[in-house]
């Protein structure tokens, strides 16, 4: 029987850490937000910098109750206000699926997926550090995206991540944005040898998704806890990852 795939679930991973993941997961919710689109942001991450830590939120018991069965995902939703997009997320510096056993994460992630009717988009911030729950949120998602970054090893990561998917869930939409590229033109290159590679031996056939260059603005949006469309909403990084948005509404398969 061929499994259903909620098409508004989005899963955001990556092979590298300190890479952008979590910063872009947010960004991305709050550029569809601007665009009118309501949004969720679901942390099954946690990890050091995780949406928590980045946008300064108090501490909540609700991601480790939903967890132990004791309440529901709709009890836990916290409306970001400055970024007018819903979150559920575990506290600062902290890793909750992992002090759980797995079946605990399988429940979650089909929650979620319940649950993501309403909303016109759900963005998941996928672990880097836990590989069986990454697998599970990467099973459900209709569109992956894979951050990565311009030197080699981040494009050995990025292949890795590709190839994951595929074997993961081969039916999802996979793209590619390139983080921290000197240039749009750098980012071009990165992204073509990794397609390169696709080709050969995955077949993975990522697109790519958009291209931010490197930005001070955007260290100081995460130094300050800040959002770059609240601090800098006219810089290129903002606008930028509001193309991506309207990339995803828009549809290259006419899903959206």
């Amino acid at each position: 029987m061929q499994k259903t795939i909620n098409n508004n679930l989005i899963a955001i991973c990556s092979g590298a850490k300190s890479i952008g993941k979590t910063w872009f997961a947010s960004s991305l919710c709050q550029a569809f937000s601007l665009l009118g689109q309501k949004s969720l942001f679901f942390d099954a991450d946690g990890g050091v910098e995780n949406i928590a830590y980045q946008l300064g939120l108090k501490s909540s018991p609700l991601y480790h109750e939903v967890l132990k069965g004791r309440t529901t995902l709709n009890n836990a939703v916290y409306f970001y206000s400055k970024g007018k997009f819903d979150i559920i997320y575990a506290n600062s510096s902290e890793n909750p699926l992992s002090s759980y056993p797995i079946g605990r994460t399988q429940i979650l992630a089909c929650d979620v997926k319940n649950f993501s009717h309403l909303y016109r988009h759900v963005v998941i911030d996928c672990s880097n550090d836990n590989q069986i729950a990454q697998n599970i949120f990467l099973n459900t998602a209709h569109y992956t995206i894979v951050i990565m970054g311009s030197n080699l090893k981040d494009l050995q990561q990025a292949y890795q991540q590709l190839d994951l998917i595929k074997k993961v869930n081969p039916t999802a939409i996979p793209f590619v944005v390139v983080n921290h590229a000197l240039s749009l033109s750098e980012g071009e290159q990165i992204f073509k040898t990794l397609l390169s590679a696709d080709k050969k031996f995955i077949g993975a056939k990522p697109k790519l998704l958009g291209i931010i260059t490197q930005d001070g603005r955007i260290r100081d949006c995460v130094i300050n806890k800040t959002s770059v469309f609240e601090r800098y909403p006219v810089c290129q990084s903002a606008k930028a990852i509001q193309s991506m948005a309207q990339r995803i509404i828009n549809g290259d398969d006419n899903v959206f």
